[in-house]
């Protein structure tokens, strides 16, 4: 997945480059119309189990879910967790779009799912 950001922001290095050896082509300017005309706005989601109920619970478990094609869901590791909390993603600019039940206290091997299920979302432009 290419997001737009990385798009632009490689396109505009190199038409800098190029204002010192003659310019911005047509061509150049016709390849940023494309990328800025083929980047969508797309839901991500994120899955965190917490611990508990609260964002600053620690994270038990996570999948990513992206918006394209072909791109398979991504279930993490503990050892590469991007975040360790809900309040982390949130910080990072993930919403939380669905908050768990408030059921009371309970043992994960009694269950058929691991701890409270957050429901994360960022909208990102996304090259497709």
């Amino acid at each position: 997945m290419i997001l737009l950001r990385n798009t632009l922001e490689s396109w505009l290095e190199t038409a800098q480059s190029k204002l010192s050896n003659g310019g911005v082509t047509a061509a150049d300017l016709d390849a940023l119309r494309q990328a800025l005309s083929s980047a969508q706005p797309r839901q991500r989601l994120l899955y965190l189990h917490a611990r508990g109920p609260s964002v600053t619970a620690p994270i038990i478990g996570m999948a990513e879910h992206e918006p394209i094609a072909g791109v398979k869901d991504t279930i993490r590791t503990r050892t590469n967790w991007p975040y360790n909390t809900v309040q982390e993603a949130m910080i990072d600019g993930w919403q939380v779009i669905h908050f768990p039940q408030q059921m009371a206290p309970f043992d994960d091997r009694e269950l058929d799912y691991a701890g409270y299920e957050f429901v994360l979302q960022k909208i990102e432009e996304v090259t497709l």
